[in-house]
């Protein structure tokens, strides 16, 4: 109870928004919160049936977001595969796995009190299978009928053209027009080879008069005086496999892979331990926990290692989304290992993505920093938290993501500071990704709180 976030006054205002319709969409810009808005708007209406469908990259994070924000007792179940049993208060289901028939078929079984579709965008086109077996097709019924409110997320609503918000004005009953004659009526275009080419809008005023119907949309800008200069928040991924050779060649030349992990699974148990005797014993858990974590972070250095790279792939596709639709413009992003660093910037490099951390060439160091501030091309900047974290400027960006970060909080909150800096004109927002189901958790969670409160300071 007591780690549960405090919403903004405007955070509270949508889920007011939200919990008053039972058809809503609520498409605030990237970064404010569009997910604690939908938990408080399920405590709002009393909410005990919920289910949730997100991007594959973010669904153990969802079950996370109701702890954190919510004080109702509520079990919950991320499903994984299409043979979980979605039999929990709270079920979080990834848009892929609709896909799956048998699944789709228990979860048309069940009412649900709230139906969350985060990055609504998703369901944008009218044809795939996921858009069908949400909103339904012909005479077969989609989930939405079994629910009693729809509440949509995303910052874009359209990403290419008004026609994209058809199913979601269809489905919630604020139009009854027909795909085509919606097309015609609101999209300018031509008639190519491929079909009817959309090149503009039309009749937007009598568009924008539908979607305020059922559409709450804030811009940082509108809320700033309510944000604090910088925000730090927690985002849960899953881990996926990681390439012991030749990445980890040093440390499994002498073992088996079954040594190697058995090792890990130890030293994870061990850290774990460490905490959890802080937790019931101590009588300032926060301070006793970092004194542990600064002691052993020598011994921990494969498993920190490991978790890194295991955690990168999911941060990676998460964010190369964010940038691919725009929602993010460039992005800041901090790690400790070399090899994390590197496989960060292979993933991303489709963004221009440039790199500083202890090997990098002097003379090189400085030109990745002004291409990244000046170059619109170059939107991902890869430091290390120690190397990058000092005497740099990076204000070109308002977004910070540690996918490793440092067990001294001083270290993190001077890195955030690159961009939450003299020059700087948003809201800066640093994102501490942790990897679900390993001791990571724990740790980042410390780790951003201690960070948050040093940033004060700073």
């Amino acid at each position: 109870m007591a780690d549960l976030e405090t919403p903004f006054p405007y955070q509270t205002i949508g889920a007011r928004f939200l919990a008053g319709k039972d058809q809503a969409l609520l498409a605030d810009d990237m970064g404010l919160g569009k997910s604690c808005q939908a938990v408080l708007a399920c405590d709002l209406v009393g909410a005990r049936s919920i289910l949730v469908f997100c991007p594959a990259s973010v669904r153990v994070n969802w079950e996370r977001e109701f702890h954190r924000f919510s004080p109702l007792d509520r079990d919950g179940v991320v499903l994984m595969t299409g043979k979980d049993e979605p039999d929990a208060s709270v079920v979080v289901c990834s848009y892929d796995l609709l896909a799956n028939d048998k699944l789709l078929k228990k979860l048309l079984a069940r009412e649900w009190d709230a139906l969350v579709l985060d990055e609504a965008h998703y369901l944008k086109e009218r044809t795939t299978k996921r858009t069908k077996a949400v909103y339904g097709h012909g005479r077969s019924p989609g989930i939405i009928s079994r629910v009693k409110r729809t509440w949509r997320l995303t910052g874009t609503p359209a990403p290419n053209d008004a026609s994209e918000l058809w199913t979601h004005l269809k489905s919630a009953g604020v139009v009854t027009d027909a795909y085509w004659d919606f097309v015609f009526r609101y999209c300018k275009g031509f008639d190519s080879t491929y079909g009817f080419k959309i090149t503009g809008h039309k009749n937007t005023d009598e568009l924008k008069q539908l979607l305020s119907q059922f559409m709450l949309r804030r811009k940082k800008e509108e809320v700033m005086q309510e944000l604090p200069p910088i925000t730090f928040q927690e985002v849960t991924v899953e881990r996926s496999a990681v390439e012991l050779d030749p990445v980890f060649y040093e440390q499994t030349r002498m073992k088996t892979t079954a040594q190697f992990h058995e090792e890990l699974k130890q030293a994870d148990q061990t850290l774990r331990n460490a905490l959890k005797a802080i937790s019931t014993t101590s009588k300032t858990p926060a301070d006793d926990k970092l004194r542990v974590l600064e002691g052993m972070a020598g011994s921990m250095i494969t498993l920190r290692r490991y978790i890194g790279m295991a955690k990168l792939p999911k941060i990676c596709e998460t964010i190369a989304d964010e940038l691919e639709t725009g929602l993010i413009d460039k992005i800041v992003i901090f790690a400790i290992h070399r090899d994390v660093i590197e496989h960060t910037r292979q993933r991303l490099a489709k963004y221009g993505a440039v790199t500083l951390y202890g090997g990098t060439d002097p003379a090189q160091r400085q030109k990745n920093i002004d291409k990244f501030q000046g170059n619109g091309k170059t939107r991902v900047f890869i430091g290390n938290v120690v190397a990058a974290g000092t005497g740099i400027t990076l204000t070109a960006a308002h977004e910070v993501a540690f996918i490793e970060a440092s067990w001294t909080p001083s270290d993190n909150a001077q890195a955030a500071m690159r961009c939450h800096r003299i020059g700087q004109t948003k809201p800066v927002r640093v994102r501490f990704f942790s990897c679900a189901g390993s001791v990571d958790e724990e740790v980042m969670h410390t780790l951003r709180r201690k960070t948050s409160e040093l940033s004060k300071i700073f």
